[in-house]
């Protein structure tokens, strides 16, 4: 059998389409975060400020990695649509440096840092707000869908 003659599958295209029920800034999912995102664009940053319950922990007492992850992931995205355009997360590196308890205030901030064809590179972090420690922070690689128009 000769399978140089087959084409690979095709992925299908994906197109993301905004209709407010994200988990994380999503203002209709009533179980979501519904976080509110500030973008500052002399740095090419989205930050937004919040608390988390105790329902988004982990170990007793600390909040999961996981959410921390989907936060650091929003940031980092916003950044890269507000900024360059809508765009997937292709790849992304987590590091945990410090435990958050439930409750605390933390500041999420995310970076738009390189844009290379129709990649973006972008990196975010998580800063306890009471002593400024920082949480956790992250590096994401995204593909662009469409750049956003310079006009």
């Amino acid at each position: 059998m000769d399978f140089s003659e087959k084409s690979p599958p095709t992925a299908p295209v994906v197109t993301p389409v905004a209709d407010n029920y994200c988990f994380v800034c999503g203002r209709d999912n009533p179980k979501g975060l519904r976080i509110k995102v500030k973008y500052h664009p002399d740095e090419a940053a989205a930050e937004t400020e919040l608390a988390l319950p105790r329902e988004y922990q982990g170990w007793a007492d600390v909040i999961h990695g996981g959410i921390l992850a989907t936060l650091l992931d929003e940031l980092m995205a916003h950044a890269v649509w507000h900024f360059a355009g809508p765009g997937l997360t292709l790849s992304m590196e987590t590091r945990f440096h410090h435990p958050l308890k439930p409750a605390e205030a933390i500041r999420v901030r995310g970076v738009l840092t390189a844009m290379n064809g129709s990649r973006r590179t972008a990196e975010a972090e998580i800063i306890r707000v009471a002593d400024g420690k920082k949480i956790a922070s992250g590096k994401s690689r995204f593909l662009l869908l469409e750049e956003k128009s310079r006009g």
